[in-house]
């Protein structure tokens, strides 16, 4: 039986006054990047700023912002990763009500009042240019007319020089938010820890520093072009003065394409030896005044490429694609991304030292991850060990043939021991027969099996379609009127439709989260979990806790399951292993001091409500559980040596290599440091790991949870009641929000679990905020990544 363990009162104590104090070290060192974006964008910040360098450092700009991004960074994440060793998980509750208000106010706000004093700074000083009109008392009005045109020409390029000032302001507000975009989703984050997020939750802050850096950027790259085409139309219009070179002209009066392009002379003499020449292509690259030289080419031509690539990103990252097309999301970001760095840097040589931040905290974290996991891949080239496959029939009138399948594989001891699945917790499901993508699902315990884990994979986008084809294609079914007797279709006995396969190779790698939300719910006298369709798979193993917890001095008293599916399939499946299982643990373990109450709506067709319906039941594919091996979870956590000594390794040598080097050099260092010492720690590390981890649990034999049959109709007439368990089954189609919300009513302090589409959560809190209920405590699991 699980029992969850008591924390001693005073190791509690520590690890809270731990984890405190690693806030208060990280707010204090990001202090320093908020005083520098609400401050150092005006002239005066700017020259205290620069008044802490010496004058004579001519890396002075560079470590001006290497201190004010980077270090900071640097500083919050090893306090994090110090002080949250050993922590287990155990934290208070979450003070950050609200993702979406921390992202707002210390990542955007700062940003755009960044901008906001940089384009008055600017302003202001070209204010001191604008043009003087000095009028002279002339009695010819063919030098007035004269006068007035030449001032007219001096005031437009006054703000042509002015938006030429703002549209950089948007790039470098924009390459200020890139400094904090990889850190959300960067692997084992420790600051995603210390901020008591799941990594779905911080996705949140990725996607608006990735927003305000994409319109940042594009309107900076927008406003050159719209100064380029402006200049380029004069010169057709031959309001340009004839150039001297008939040679440079050529390319100009060709399209105005061309000047994004750098010319041949530019071609040869960067791949040449020597590039002392300089050569002179005219006026109009920069203002009227200035003449364009190969550099100002490849300038527009890198920030051409930039644009295109982020352009491609913006796209690549849309819902719609990210929901359906994974594969599609996941190559645009590996090939799309890259570029628009690499064509940023060399755009713009400081953009190195803005995004430094992300690139390093990046590399120090997940590049590990991901050597660990192709290591092991290449280690174990059997692949993950799966021990059985089933199809669970779910159509519906999108899809006629939907599916589920409920992939079930075995774990090693090691991470049964340290990974326990929770709301967040996650695993991806590579199938090189497939696909080289790695695609993310949401993992689950299995009942009664001591070193197993499940996925349910909806059929939805062409990666998981493809999955359940090729399955199908590899299969050899068995001649079911021998195998199926009268009395076996009248129980439904789920293991009755029995495949044969030829599994494919597939690999898992397990990315858990700390115990959040089974800590948060305990601060709360009552919980309502409200969840629709696949979207009850992050609360599953989180039911199974609770019905086997021991705890009898909590402040949990009752928990209420709302669960709308409209699959009938994959109810009669969650409700076999699941709920079944559920009660037989509040049943053994006498579910501590709360009640469980489990509502199931169920809203497909009246047709499937009799949920022993034959045809509904799981098809259970026949495999060889004997190939491959038990998977093992990463050898790195949010805290631990490893990380802690990889993560100085990269970061303490990155940074050094990026003022060294800086540009491009300084890039490709942060690559090869990352890899070489990630590589390294593996070796070292995991000599005597792997010979632990090889001597994994045998299969478990599991437990029995009761008849299916008994369990559902006793479900469905509503007396499968036991002291404080319930359970009921409703076939009236979708509940209203005031059914789905009427158990907040009786609790002094109620926490609401929602997972499910994003309509259908907007209107639960839309309903919620005009009601009575405004300070219910709300936590969301993201559906739809």
């Amino acid at each position: 039986m699980e029992k969850s363990t008591m924390i001693p009162l005073d190791v509690g104590t520590a690890r809270n006054r731990n984890r405190r104090l690693a806030l208060l070290i990280a707010a204090s060192s990001y202090s320093i990047t908020l005083l520098y974006l609400l401050y150092g964008g005006t002239s005066q910040g700017k020259q205290w700023f620069r008044s802490l360098i010496p004058n004579d450092d001519s890396n002075g700009a560079a470590i001006i912002l290497l201190i004010v991004f980077t270090a900071p960074i640097f500083v919050a994440s090893v306090a994090a990763i110090l002080l949250l060793k050993d922590d287990g998980g155990s934290r208070e509750e979450n003070s950050i009500a609200s993702q979406r208000l921390f992202t707002v106010t210390f990542v955007i706000v700062p940003c755009l009042i960044f901008f906001l004093c940089v384009v008055q700074r600017h302003y202001t000083t070209t204010l001191e240019t604008y043009p003087d009109r000095g009028m002279n008392n002339y009695t010819n009005g063919t030098n007035i007319m004269e006068e007035n045109e030449e001032y007219n020409k001096k005031i437009t390029a006054w703000r042509w020089d002015l938006l030429h000032h703002i549209s950089n302001a948007c790039a470098i507000t924009g390459l200020v938010a890139f400094a904090n975009l990889l850190i959300p989703v960067s692997k084992h984050s420790p600051l995603v820890e210390l901020l008591g997020w799941t990594p779905q939750e911080a996705l949140l802050m990725h996607k608006y520093a990735g927003h305000l850096a994409f319109i940042g950027i594009t309107l900076h790259g927008f406003g050159h072009l719209i100064h380029a085409w402006r200049w380029w139309t004069l010169f057709v219009g031959g309001s340009i003065d004839e150039l001297s070179s008939t040679q440079s002209r050529h390319w100009m009066e060709k399209s105005f394409w061309r000047g994004l392009m750098p010319p041949r002379e530019c071609w040869q003499q960067q791949f040449s030896s020597d590039q002392s020449t300089h050569l002179d292509f005219g006026p109009g690259c920069i203002n009227d005044d200035v003449s364009c030289s190969c550099e100002d080419f490849w300038i527009n031509f890198t920030g051409s490429i930039g644009l295109i690539a982020l352009l491609a990103l913006a796209c690549g990252s849309m819902n719609y694609i990210r929901r359906h097309h994974y594969r599609v999301f996941y190559v645009v970001h590996i090939t799309a991304g890259p570029l628009f760095i690499l064509a940023a840097i060399l755009h713009y040589k400081r953009t190195i030292l803005y995004i430094c931040p992300s690139l390093l905290y990046y590399a120090s974290t997940s590049v590990p991850v991901y050597v660990d996991s192709w290591l092991s891949r290449r280690r174990y080239k059997n692949g993950s060990k799966i021990i059985s496959v089933s199809k669970i029939p779910c159509p519906s009138h999108q899809r006629p043939n939907g599916n589920v399948l409920s992939i079930e594989f075995e774990a090693s001891i090691d991470t049964m021991a340290k990974f326990q699945p929770e709301p967040g917790s996650y695993c991806t499901l590579q199938v090189p027969s497939l696909s080289l993508v790695a695609h993310p699902f949401t993992v689950n315990i299995v009942p009664g099996q001591a070193n197993r884990m499940r996925m349910l994979v909806r059929q939805v986008g062409p990666f998981t379609t493809q999955l359940v084809d090729l399955l199908e294609s590899s299969s050899t079914r068995q001649d079911e009127t021998s195998s199926f007797t009268e009395e076996k279709k009248e129980c439904c006995d789920i293991e009755s439709q029995s495949t044969f396969i030829s599994l494919p190779k597939m690999h898992i790698n397990l990315y858990g989260t700390s115990s959040l939300r089974s800590k948060q719910i305990y601060h709360h006298d009552s919980a309502l979990i409200i969840a629709a369709g696949i979207g009850i798979t992050p609360y599953l193993s989180l039911m199974m806790k609770i019905a086997a917890s021991s705890e009898a001095n909590c402040s949990l008293k009752s928990v209420t399951l709302h669960w709308v599916c409209r699959d009938a399939g994959l109810v009669r499946f969650v409700h076999e292993h699941y709920f079944a299982a559920i009660q037989d643990k509040f049943n053994v373990g006498g579910g501590g001091s709360a009640s469980i109450r489990i509502i199931t709506h169920y809203t497909g067709s009246d047709n499937e409500a009799n949920l022993f319906n034959y045809g509904l039941e799981a098809v259970h594919y026949q495999i060889d559980p004997q190939e491959g091996s038990p998977v093992q979870s990463s050898f790195y956590s949010v805290s631990n040596n490893r990380t802690l000594i990889t993560f100085l390794s990269i970061f303490g040598v990155g940074v050094v290599e990026v003022i060294r080097a800086g540009c491009i050099v300084g890039l490709l260092a942060i690559c090869i440091i990352s890899i070489v010492i990630s590589t390294v720690s593996y070796m070292v590390f995991n000599i005597d790991y792997h010979t632990q981890k090889a001597n994994h649990m045998p299969l478990s034999t599991g437990e029995s949870y009761g008849s299916m049959t008994s369990c559902l109709q006793q479900a469905q007439e509503n007396t499968c009641l036991n002291n404080t368990f319930s359970y009921e089954f409703h076939a009236k189609g979708r509940p209203s929000e005031s059914t789905l919300l009427s158990s907040l009513q009786d609790s002094d302090n109620p926490g609401l679990f929602l997972c499910g589409p994003s309509s259908m959560m907007k209107q639960l809190l839309s309903y919620l905020s005009m009601s009575n209920h405004k300070d219910t405590a709300v936590y969301e699991e993201i559906f739809e990544v």
